[in-house]
C-alpha cells in the first residue's frame, strides 16, 4: 500500500510540472534576437541591405553597377519600428566616396522593408565603392560599382613568334599587339595567362590608340587574354568593366602554340651557347689538334 502511495505521488508531481511547462510555452513571447544556434550564435542584424540598383532599373534585384550621374536605389530590411528610429545611409569608401551625399530614412512599413535613393555625382571616378547603413548602433555594408559611362574597348589582339607588321607598327616576336584600344579615362592593357599577369603596356592616355604593344613571357600551354585596366601614370587600378564583366579579348596563339619565350640563359649565360656555336668550337679545336700533329 505504501508503494502504491509513492507511485501516485510521483504521477501527480509529473503532471503538475507538465502543466506548468505548457502554460509557459503558451504565454511567453520569443525574444526578437532568439536564435537556434546556441549561446554563442550571433544575433540577427537590426538592418540589412538587399538591393543596390539604378533607379531607372528598379525592377532589378541584387547588386548591379550604376552610371555616373544616375540615382542609386537601395532597398533593405530592419526589425526596428519607424516611430523611434531612423536609418542613416552613406558611402564610406571608394575613389570619390567623399563626393557622395547621405540619406536619412525616417519611415518604412511595419513589414520592416525600407527604400532609399542617393544621387551618384556625374563626375565621380568609376570604381568600387562601399555603401553603409546604420540604425540603433547596428550596421550593414555592401560594395557596389560605379561603371564607365563610356566603356573601354579593345580590338583584335595577336601574338606570333616572328616579326610582323600591325597597323604600321613592327611587332617583334613574343609581343602581343592589341588594335584599336580605347580607354575613356586612360590606363593600361594587361595580358593575363589565366589568373597570372604576364605583361603590361606602358601608361596610355585617355582616348583611342591604333595599336598597343605588350611584351609577354609565355609557354606553349598559355591561354592569354588582353584586359583593359584603369589607372594613372603612378597607379594600376581595377579592370574596366562592361555588363558586369571585365573588358577583355582573347589573344590567339599560332597553331601548335608558341614556344617558350627566350631567356638570357638560352644564349648569354657564361659557358653556354647555341648548338651552332658549340659545333663551331669543337671544329676549331679539332683543326688546332690536326695542325699541331702535322708539325
Amino acid at each position: 500500500m505504501r508503494a502504491f502511495a509513492v507511485l501516485l505521488a510521483f504521477v501527480v508531481a509529473v503532471s503538475t510540472v507538465g502543466a506548468v511547462c505548457v502554460w509557459a510555452d503558451e504565454g511567453a513571447t520569443a525574444s526578437p534576437h532568439a536564435t537556434t544556434g546556441g549561446v554563442d550564435a550571433a544575433p540577427p542584424r537590426s538592418v540589412a541591405i538587399l538591393d543596390v540598383v539604378s533607379d531607372n532599373r528598379s525592377n532589378r534585384s541584387g547588386v548591379h553597377p550604376v552610371d555616373p550621374g544616375s540615382t542609386l536605389l537601395v532597398r533593405g530590411t530592419t526589425d526596428r519600428r519607424p516611430d523611434d528610429n531612423a536609418i542613416d545611409l552613406s558611402v564610406t569608401a571608394g575613389p570619390d566616396a567623399d563626393r557622395f551625399g547621405f540619406v536619412v530614412v525616417e519611415s518604412w512599413g511595419y513589414d520592416g522593408r525600407w527604400t532609399a535613393r542617393l544621387a551618384v555625382p556625374a563626375a565621380v571616378t568609376p570604381g568600387m565603392y562601399t555603401l553603409e547603413v546604420q540604425v540603433d548602433g547596428d550596421a550593414d555594408v555592401q560594395r557596389f560599382e560605379v561603371a564607365e559611362r563610356r566603356p573601354a574597348t579593345l580590338g583584335r589582339a595577336s601574338l606570333s613568334d616572328t616579326v610582323r607588321p600591325v597597323s604600321g607598327e613592327r611587332i617583334r616576336p613574343f609581343q602581343v599587339a592589341v588594335e584599336n584600344v580605347t580607354l575613356s579615362n586612360g590606363g593600361y592593357v594587361k595580358v593575363r595567362d589565366g589568373g597570372t599577369s604576364v605583361g603590361r603596356s606602358s601608361y596610355l592616355t585617355p582616348g583611342t590608340h591604333a595599336v598597343v604593344i605588350v611584351g609577354v613571357s609565355v609557354n606553349g600551354n598559355s591561354y592569354l587574354r588582353a584586359v583593359a585596366v584603369r589607372g594613372t601614370p603612378d597607379r594600376v587600378d581595377d579592370p574596366y568593366r562592361s555588363n558586369d564583366s571585365a573588358v577583355a579579348v582573347p589573344v590567339p596563339l599560332r597553331r601548335g602554340g608558341v614556344p617558350p619565350s627566350p631567356t638570357p640563359t638560352d644564349a648569354t649565360a657564361p659557358g653556354v651557347g647555341t648548338p651552332a656555336t658549340m659545333i663551331a668550337l669543337v671544329l676549331s679545336a679539332v683543326a688546332l689538334l690536326l695542325r699541331a700533329r702535322n708539325r
